[in-house]
């Protein structure tokens, strides 16, 4: 303590805290310090940031020194008197000569005025309480859980000093001991009135390299819109001091309630420091309604408050979520105040003002949007009637300028459209975990949280990173692309992780009731709901192609002793394919593959995308080529999913080429036909007859009792091709005639017939697939309806020497 501490004042002791050391800061330099009020400001651009003993003290100093330089600078009241603060070096001048105006009313240890206390306070008993009831880092009953076990005995006067600004901003509520002259004492005692005001926020702020910067960033002027302030606000020093009791008012600004005095409180204390306190409830401050005046916290509106209060709009304050990380609650930093549903109705979050204001800053004032900032989330989390605090909210989330830019709202849009993306990501990986276990016949709730965190722990420093360099795109909409394979890249991953751990039990599976009925769901089941969930939402990850199984082990033989992660009867299904063909599971991955495709392709198609559009063009010109010397359908395939649903079975290097090519096939087809139509060319069969098949489409095409002949022949010289590429360059005279007719198929299916045709004796058990699906078209007519490709085939063969 400093000679300057001690002096003699009607036999007092005092301790000034415009001109002694108190405020803990960090230089820029990365040494640490303690400064006077005068010091900080005088010092504010080589300082880094104040350090306070807990992430709470230190929102609760940094918004009294914004009072301080409100008061002192009074304003600023515009844009153009905050630019002329940021472009002056030595725009905290003003703040000495006026500490040194109200230095008497910073003195913590004054016997008629002490700094944020009440002088005389005392209780009927005169009992002094420990500090333990002011120092926050020391939890109620659970003293082994902090450095200062087992309590607060005593503080030097600048540790007391700084935790009386704390007890206003974040004190519990709870039953406290009345004191003399509260009229609310009943029985020696005041029952709860709630938290220090603070406490009630879920505080933000915005962080600069210096704290000059952050001092002038989150120095509002009073003509943001939505900010009400009195001409008569004053900080709690300018005002007469508080006596016991209870205070009937309402704030009139910033300054007021970054200083409001909620509680009464006196420090007991010797020559070396402070020993105990003496607490009480001050000026009750009830949240609702007041985001005209506080700046820094979200607001929410609460229709349940509405109703029970039977007001219009209430609003309260928002605090923040323990258990989320900042990123995901971006929404409220960047989004004004608009309804997801886009209608008029008063808004159902208001973002921090403190927002707005810096959104005025770059899109009407001098920064530039490439500035970066660190937005600061600050809070306390209560428990048991908010009587202790449960945890305490310390978050940070790097960003550009340009998310909070009021004209160009791309970015902003794209980074809270990505979240939703995450979001999506983690609840298909949570619903994934929850089926294994609904599989195994366990409880799904843990095991569905516990994957959901895992997940968007997985995505965070994704996400952040991924923020950071979406301003300096080009397109954001192309870097939420990116953003979305990302996504599923690693969404992919924790759910090969959760089949892998899933047990034998979930192998086998289970019969489990459905909105449809019942329904054996086992892990390979679940994998394919997972995996069908995410390419819906996100599309496909960006990269290679290597058709393998996820590591869900099968779950039983077969009759004839081949392994299967599917129910006994699905492989095969819907895809009329002969036994013995190809192998077991191979020819599914390949339609089910093909089928995730062609449903993002010709969405996209139908919607006008115009990467897609021009996408689907360049497949038009493939068709026939070798998918070697393609690059642009050989990226195409190297964006499908590395897991195929459904299966097992890894595919050997010959039989993925091979699935490549007829993946390319089908494609470059479904592109000709699909070309210039607004409706789907491509239709999945509903109920695996076929009736969506090739040989369906053709019957289709033809007249009641009659056979197109010319048609007919057509497809018989089709079902002669020496290869694969003269087979596509044939049925793409067919295909013309469906396109002509808006006649649909299943190009998914006939993706996996291309895959049977390059195997051995498969070319012949493909016609007689199309044979029999031309015969499952309903005539009305008794009439020859069997179209039999085989027959001819060897005579045809012969004789036709066209192999393009």
């Amino acid at each position: 303590m400093s000679e300057s501490t001690i002096r003699q004042a009607s036999g007092g002791l005092a301790f000034d805290l415009t001109t002694e050391p108190w405020i803990p800061v960090l230089r820029t330099d990365g040494s640490q310090d303690e400064l006077s009020l005068k010091q900080v400001f005088a010092q504010a651009s080589g300082l880094r940031q104040i350090l306070g003993d807990l992430p709470t003290q230190e929102f609760a100093l940094l918004r009294l020194l914004l009072a301080v330089a409100h008061d002192a600078l009074d304003g600023p009241a515009t844009i153009k008197d905050w630019v002329q603060l940021w472009e002056d070096d030595n725009c905290f001048a003003p703040v000495g000569p006026y500490l040194s105006a109200h230095a008497r009313r910073f003195d913590l240890l004054s016997i008629a005025t002490p700094f944020f206390q009440t002088a005389g306070l005392r209780t009927a008993k005169g009992e002094i309480s420990s500090l333990n009831r002011i120092v926050a880092d020391v939890p109620n009953g659970e003293p082994f859980f902090t450095a200062r076990m087992p309590g607060v005995k005593r503080l030097s006067f600048a540790e007391g000093a700084r935790w009386v600004v704390h007890a206003h901003a974040y004190d519990t509520s709870g039953i406290k001991t009345g004191v003399v002259g509260d009229a609310r004492a009943k029985n020696g005692k005041v029952y709860p009135l709630g938290v220090g005001w603070a406490g009630n926020l879920g505080g933000v702020f915005v962080e600069r390299p210096t704290l000059r910067e952050t001092l002038l960033m989150n120095l509002v002027a009073t003509d943001t819109p939505g900010i009400e302030v009195d001409e008569h606000d004053e900080p709690a020093w300018r005002r007469q001091p508080t006596g016991p009791g209870a205070g009937e008012r309402t704030p009139t600004g910033m300054r007021d309630i970054y200083t409001w005095q909620t509680r009464r409180l006196r420090l007991a204390f010797d020559n070396h420091g402070v020993t105990g306190v003496v607490l009480g409830y001050g000026d009750p401050l009830s949240p609702r309604n007041l985001h005209t005046c506080e700046p820094m916290t979200a607001w929410r509106r609460s229709p349940v408050q509405e109703k029970k209060l039977n007001e219009s709009l209430v609003y309260l304050p928002r605090e923040h979520d323990a258990d989320a990380a900042a990123w995901r609650g971006i929404a409220t930093l960047i989004n004004a105040r608009t309804n997801p549903d886009g209608t008029a109705e008063p808004p159902v979050m208001l973002r921090p003002r403190v927002m707005d204001w810096v959104s005025r800053l770059v899109s009407e004032g001098p920064l530039d949007s490439g500035l970066r900032v660190r937005a600061r989330f600050v809070g306390a989390k209560y428990g048991t009637q908010q009587s202790v605090v449960d945890e305490l909210v310390d978050e940070a989330l790097v960003m550009d300028l340009a998310l909070l830019h009021q004209v160009d709202t791309r970015c902003a849009e794209q980074a809270i459209a990505a979240v939703q993306d995450a979001n999506r990501a983690a609840l298909a990986v949570g619903d994934l975990a929850a089926n294994l276990a609904r599989a195994a016949g366990i409880d799904t709730e843990g095991p569905r949280t516990s994957a959901r965190d895992r997940a968007y722990g997985a995505i965070d420093s994704s996400y952040r990173d991924w923020l950071i360099n979406l301003p300096m795109a080009r397109d954001p909409l192309k870097q939420r692309s990116i953003w979305q394979r990302d996504l599923v890249e690693t969404a992919s991953a924790l759910g090969d992780q959760l089949l892998a751990a899933a047990g034998q039990a979930a192998w086998r599976g289970r019969t489990v009731a459905t909105r449809q009925g019942t329904e054996w769901l086992n892990s390979a089941t679940a994998d394919r709901w997972f995996r069908r969930a995410l390419y819906r939402d996100l599309g496909f990850p960006d990269q290679g192609l290597e058709l393998r199984s996820p590591t869900a082990k099968p779950s039983e033989p077969d009759h004839r002793g081949r392994w299967s992660s599917a129910p006994r009867g699905t492989l095969g299904r819907d895809t009329g394919m002969a036994e013995g063909t190809a192998r077991d599971g191979s020819r599914d991955k390949v339609i089910t593959l093909a089928a995730l495709h062609l449903a993002h392709l010709q969405r996209g198609y139908l919607d006008q995308q115009s990467h897609i559009v021009a996408g689907v063009a360049r497949l038009r010109g493939n068709l026939g080529r070798d998918v070697s010397a393609q690059n642009g359908l050989r990226d195409l395939i190297r964006r499908s999913p590395s897991v195929i649903p459904g299966g097992e079975w890894l595919l050997t290097e010959g039989e993925a080429q091979q699935a490549a090519e007829a993946l390319q096939a089908a494609l470059a087809l479904w592109a000709v036909h699909q070309h210039a139509r607004s409706t789907a060319m491509h239709e999945r069969d509903p109920d695996g007859r076929s009736r969506r098949g090739l040989g369906a489409a053709l019957r289709r095409m033809m007249r009641p009792g009659e056979i197109d002949e010319p048609l007919r022949k057509r497809m018989v010289r089709a079902g002669t091709a020496a290869d694969l590429p003269a087979l596509t360059n044939r049925l793409r005279d067919i295909i013309v005639y469906l396109r002509r007719d808006s006649v649909p198929i299943d190009y998914a299916l006939l993706a996996g017939q291309f895959y049977t045709w390059q195997q051995p004796d498969g070319a012949d058990a493909v016609r007689q697939e199309w044979g029999r699906s031309f015969q499952t078209w309903p005539t009305k007519a008794a009439a020859p309806s069997t179209l039999d490709i085989s027959d001819e085939t060897t005579r045809t063969m012969n004789t036709d020497k066209d192999a393009s």
